[in-house]
């Protein structure tokens, strides 16, 4: 599989230094032009995002009056059969480009290396890996095997455009408030938390033991897990479809926006979850469709490593459990050994959890069947349709139809000859009803608690890897489909779509990392940038308190965000000097702090000096601090949140407040 997918990339990569010219001397003198103006911009005083941006173009531009001037004579060929197709692809190609520029520069800044020479050797280390990857996106050989097809082509080129996006900004991109909570996880290891399995928190452990702490460190796991998770997806989808349709699926399960940011790239329990609900689906597909036995066992280990990531992979089973009851073939399983082994081994491999929930009152298994929907019951079915279109954009909801006719394509004879060849589908009425059982009845499920309950954004997000395949199918034949308003939408919609995601992931990398010339950070930003800066502070303000015996303790004064971004960047990785902020949530003040209240109880720190940080004057107020200290500093602070590092000015983003309180009185319940 892999020297045949290697093969076809190689064939369709046009090599070259830089793409746009097939001369080396030319390429070399257009990253000279680059580093040039890039290294003067900077030294001007300009940010690296505008510094490296404006070289970038420079280098384009002296390539185009070069060509223009008949210096460069070589041939080069731009990806698309239109003008409005080729203006995309350069446009496609500059985003994606310049985001591995400034992710490869970021992320070697963050690395320990000076401003200056993370920018220069940023560059060619973008340079290289961008012949590689973004180059395919502007220029491709039009010499291709008959094996190899467009969406073959294309379907290569966007996967290897993606993985060095997740790989060069994977260190370069702050940890977001929910990748800092589980790294809060890994400083307490633990057979089980309150609201998520361990396995995430080992993920962490693992990945910082060997890289150090830092955000490579804590990503890592993701990005290995993408790997994994890709290379299970493509057998899977060869389980059903040929190899063009493999590929395609497997862009689909890169690119939208729930497998891109959740499969790969951020390290959250939806990482391991989505490689263990693949794994599953590729062991039940050989198991009910394919009648392979052994496979069972491979379904136990997969369901036992999902309940160590999200306890949501359950809803596998029924789903398992309704296709057997109602597939007449698949009825003798529930005679033979091998499901109940099965299970046995999914409980093995699950058991610490189960250990961790004996010994602390069943509490996380309390928590996500009734705690977690403590709120006043109300109607969000809405909001999951919502979360489903944003997750996943509309294009899975087209194959849905599909799951309920036998003729997915043309039968009518005058039309098969106008698509010159009749097509057989490889869906079979066994194969429909595998993917609808285990696509429908989860999402039946989540649909029911949205009935009452405020859905997740993320929840159902993996009960679409089993429909991608089918997807996959459709669109390399959309226009041989039987509703033809479907094919047409398919085959309009499919490729702008899939370029526009890539080229909005790069744009919001880039901005999140180091920002976009010209564009100030929203408000909404201070959740995702700043904090590192954040720490500084509070550690400023902290050093300025008088000299006293009592520990100093910062609280973060929402459910969780604040405390996790301070613990992850209060460490002495990022402060020096062995500084270390001690941080915990707003449990002190009888509210719900989730695992920072088990790891932290409020008694631990009587008689202390806490410094409160929140985004609400409110929550800061002498109405609901006073009972909790013996003296309050006399006014609420404003606390400003800014980025200002890689050259970017100090800019207030949004304000947040701060208040010190000496000698905290804890109150029981």
């Amino acid at each position: 599989m892999l020297q045949t997918l290697k093969q076809l990339y190689f064939e369709i990569r046009t090599p070259a230094a830089v793409p746009g010219t097939g001369s080396f001397a030319i390429a070399s003198l257009a990253i000279v032009i680059d580093l040039v103006v890039t290294l003067s911009l900077f030294h001007l005083g300009n940010s690296i995002a505008i510094s490296h941006t404006c070289g970038f173009i420079a280098a384009g531009s002296s390539l185009l009056i070069l060509r223009f001037l008949g210096f460069d004579k070589t041939t080069v060929t731009i990806t698309g059969d239109t003008s409005f197709q080729k203006t995309l692809s350069v446009l496609i190609y500059f985003l994606v480009q310049t985001a591995i520029r400034g992710g490869s520069i970021v992320s070697m800044n963050h690395f320990g290396l000076p401003e200056l020479q993370a920018l220069g050797l940023g560059i060619l280390v973008a340079t290289i890996i961008g012949s590689y990857s973004s180059g395919l996106l502007l220029s491709r050989t039009n010499h291709q095997s008959l094996y190899s097809s467009n969406w073959l082509s294309l379907g290569i080129t966007l996967a290897v455009c993606i993985f060095a996006l997740r790989l060069v900004f994977l260190g370069g991109m702050e940890v977001i408030p929910q990748e800092a909570y589980y790294w809060n996880y890994a400083q307490h290891m633990s057979p089980g938390y309150l609201d998520h399995p361990p396995l995430v928190a080992a993920t962490i452990y693992s990945g910082e033991a060997l890289f150090g702490h830092n955000a490579w460190g804590t990503r890592i796991g993701a990005f290995i897990y993408g790997l994994i998770f890709i290379f299970i997806f493509y057998r899977y989808a060869r389980l059903q479809v040929d190899q063009t349709c493999a590929v395609l699926a497997s862009v689909f399960a890169l690119s939208l926006p729930y497998f891109f940011l959740g499969t790969g790239f951020l390290i959250a329990p939806d990482s391991p979850l989505a490689l263990a609900w693949v794994m599953a689906l590729y062991f039940f597909y050989r198991v009910l469709v394919n009648n392979e036995m052994r496979a069972w066992y491979g379904i136990g280990l997969a369901m036992g490593i999902g309940m160590l990531s999200k306890y949501t992979i359950v809803l596998l089973a029924p789903a398992a459990l309704l296709f057997i009851i109602i597939d007449p073939q698949s009825r003798k399983h529930l005679l033979r050994k091998e499901p109940y082994i099965a299970v046995i081994i999914a409980a093995l491999v699950f058991s610490p959890v189960i250990y961790w929930n004996a010994i602390n009152d069943w509490a996380s298994f309390m928590f996500h069947a009734s705690d977690r929907f403590e709120e006043e019951p109300k109607f969000f079915l809405w909001m999951m349709l919502t979360n489903i279109l944003a997750m996943v954009t509309p294009l899975p909801l087209l194959a849905l139809p599909y799951l309920f006719t036998t003729n997915a394509t043309v039968e009518d004879e005058s039309l098969a000859m106008q698509v010159k060849s009749s097509i057989k589908s490889p869906f079979t009425p066994r194969v429909r009803l595998f993917i609808g059982v285990f696509l429908l009845l989860p999402m039946c499920v989540f649909a029911w608690n949205a009935l009452k309950n405020e859905p997740r954004y993320n929840w159902t997000g993996p009960l679409w890897i089993t429909l991608l395949p089918m997807l996959a199918w459709l669109v390399v034949h959309a226009n041989r489909l039987r509703w033809h308003w479907s094919g047409w939408l398919l085959n309009k919609l499919t490729a702008p779509l899939l370029f526009l995601l890539i080229g909005l992931y790069a744009i919001l990398l880039h901005f999140i990392s180091l920002g976009l010339p010209g564009v100030d950070f929203p408000r909404g930003a201070a959740r995702l940038v700043g904090w590192p800066e954040i720490s500084q502070n509070i550690l400023a303000i902290q050093q300025g308190l008088p000299a006293s015996k009592n520990r100093v303790v910062v609280a973060g004064m929402d459910k969780y965000f604040i405390a996790s971004k301070l613990s992850y960047y209060g460490t002495e990785e990022f402060l020096g000097n062995n500084n270390k902020l001690q941080v915990t949530g707003n449990h002190l003040f009888g509210d719900n702090s989730l695992m920072f209240a088990y790891w932290n109880p409020a008694e631990e720190f009587k008689g202390n000096t806490v410094i409160m940080l929140s985004r609400s004057e409110s929550d800061l107020s002498d109405k609901r601090l006073k009972p909790y200290f013996e003296k309050l500093s006399p006014t609420v602070a404003a606390f400003p949140v800014y980025k200002d590092d890689l050259g970017l000015p100090e800019k207030t983003i949004r304000e947040y407040y701060s208040r010190i309180g000496f000698a905290y009185k804890p109150i029981m319940p």
